[in-house]
């Protein structure tokens, strides 16, 4: 009990340090988590969008007043869903595409952080993707064979519906208005609640398959949260991670609990 005690002191006695180190709003720094749809969609993803050309006459217009604001936002560091270990070939494309020698295809990557890399002159982008395990087809093989079929059932009902609704919504609106809705609230904590009001129900006894897809989950996230964390030097003022639309509820939690950083809303820069 004393050594216990011993712990939370010295906890509570850290904490004014902590909080001094992060209250400086100047000196944290600014990130800007951008949640999109994978415009030439995964072939990983369970439930898959729509395809979105970008390359089109109409959408071109609406790429480049986002890459304005996008630049205006004056990042020194731009993180992207490319695998970490694969560094190499995203410096060879992005050099190609600043000589000249490569065509930006209709990705969110090329669209969005080639073209504001190059506005802003940054030298290259930083890959911090991870790829981690994740087996849905096992829990959903469980909960068809336990009578927890109704779950996932209602998954599906409830993501077709999800999904369906990203696909008019990228039909019909501009690219600026489509990356402002996907990043809001109500429409992450959609997809977040796949995990956390589905897949984590699938289990039971000393059984969980379902609460063992969400932890492989939330790992997966906390491996590209420490790429990330890599990447960031003493002189950045503000970054940019652009990451399928998924994976920012977890990443947003992260940072928002990081006393060196300060969460910037899309809306706020894309208003």
């Amino acid at each position: 009990m004393r050594l216990l005690l011993s712990f939370f002191l010295l906890s509570f006695s850290a904490m004014p340090l902590m909080a001094q180190q992060g209250s400086s709003a100047s000196a944290r720094v600014k990130v800007l988590l951008i949640g999109t749809l994978h415009l030439t969609p995964s072939s990983s993803d369970v439930y898959k969008n729509a395809a979105l050309d970008l390359t089109s006459a109409t959408r071109q217009p609406q790429v480049q007043a986002v890459v304005k604001k996008l630049t205006a936002f004056a990042p020194t560091r731009y993180c992207v869903e490319w695998p970490a270990k694969r560094q190499g070939r995203l410096d060879s494309l992005y050099q190609a595409y600043l000589h000249g020698h490569y065509r930006l295809q209709s990705d969110e990557i090329d669209q969005f952080a080639f073209r504001t890399a190059q506005q802003l002159g940054l030298p290259n982008l930083q890959a911090v993707n991870y790829r981690g395990e994740f087996d849905a087809e096992k829990v959903m093989a469980y909960a068809a064979q336990h009578q927890q079929q109704e779950t996932m059932t209602a998954m599906d009902h409830f993501a077709k519906q999800y999904v369906a609704d990203l696909d008019e919504k990228g039909r019909t609106q501009s690219v600026e208005s489509f990356l402002t809705y996907l990043n809001t609230p109500a429409i992450l904590k959609g997809n977040a609640s796949l995990y956390s009001n589905y897949y984590a129900r699938i289990g039971s006894g000393p059984d969980y398959p379902g609460v063992d897809l969400v932890a492989a989950w939330y790992a997966t996230n906390l491996h590209i949260y420490a790429n990330i964390l890599r990447q960031v030097r003493p002189s950045d003022n503000a970054i940019i991670v652009l990451f399928g639309q998924g994976h920012i509820p977890i990443l947003k939690s992260l940072f928002a609990s990081n006393p060196a950083f300060e969460v910037v809303e899309v809306a706020d820069v894309l208003h």
